[in-house]
């Protein structure tokens, strides 16, 4: 059997599992990715890595807009992106502060 595909698939979760923001002029954006394999996101949740850094970050923030690609088993577009896919989180507003 030929493995020469798991060092790579490996390094591109690695790359894409991270949570960040920006912050000017009282609006906020953050964002998360994951890398979702048959349903098993790496590191983990998106959305819910990045809901927390809002709450950690701004707890008086305005939530404005929030965009997430589809993580569910009844859509099309859902079960090809569990299957395997890269995930991202979107969510933007005002600092509040």
């Amino acid at each position: 059997m030929n493995c020469k595909w798991i060092a790579p698939v490996v390094a591109l979760a690695l790359c894409t599992s991270c949570v960040g923001m920006r912050q000017a002029e009282g609006q906020f954006t953050v964002h998360a990715e994951s890398f979702r394999i048959v349903g098993f996101a790496i590191p983990g949740d998106d959305q819910a890595a990045a809901a927390k850094m809002v709450k950690d970050q701004f707890p008086n923030a305005t939530q404005v807009s929030s965009h997430s690609t589809s993580a569910d088993w009844t859509s099309f577009w859902g079960v090809l992106g569990n299957i395997i896919g890269l995930h991202q989180t979107t969510i933007s507003g005002k600092t509040g502060s």
